[in-house]
């Protein structure tokens, strides 16, 4: 049996094409789809779609539970031009979401996160070309920020609890 995954935020630009992408490689049935609103015709005519909000940490858990999920996809956000207009909703919302699967995982709901980082969590001292792994990352913006924020605490989870969480920027 294929396991299942949550894709969090799949309504977006980058969720559709993947949540698409997996209900081609695998069995669709096993890629649900999740926004805080449905209304992605794509998505929810090609599979299982919930409507999910990050920020209830126990409707997420529910909607974990249910399906036996095993894999989640974390791609709510606030990005840079709204949570510029909107820094605490935004920080919030970044962070509160990625705490909630974090805690999910280290309780043994979710067996793998992925969560995406961003070229935002660099500044303008980092260097230009082929910035390396461990260089000055000092952020200027709200989305930065909760980005960079999110990649220690990743790595927080990893290194005391076990949860395995992968990203890329």
């Amino acid at each position: 049996m294929q396991q299942k995954t949550l894709i969090l935020g799949a309504s977006g630009q980058i969720g559709t094409e993947l949540t698409l992408a997996l209900r081609q490689k695998q069995d669709p049935s096993t890629v649900i789809a999740s926004d805080i609103r449905d209304g992605n015709a794509p998505l929810s005519e090609s599979g299982p779609f919930e409507v999910v909000d990050v920020l209830d940490a126990q409707a997420l858990e529910d909607t974990i539970r249910s399906n036996e999920v095993e894999v989640v996809y974390l791609l709510a956000a606030m990005l840079s031009a709204k949570a510029e207009m909107q820094p605490e909703m935004a920080w919030k919302l970044n962070m509160q979401s990625l705490f909630h699967v974090l805690e999910l995982a280290k309780s043994n709901h979710i067996k793998k996160i992925f969560w995406p980082s961003s070229i935002a969590v660099f500044g303008p001292g980092t260097p230009k070309d082929s910035a390396p792994q461990e260089t000055i990352m000092d952020p200027t913006t709200v989305y930065g920020i909760s980005k960079l924020a999110g990649e220690r605490w990743c790595t927080y989870y990893h290194d005391k609890h076990g949860v395995d969480v992968r990203s890329i920027r």
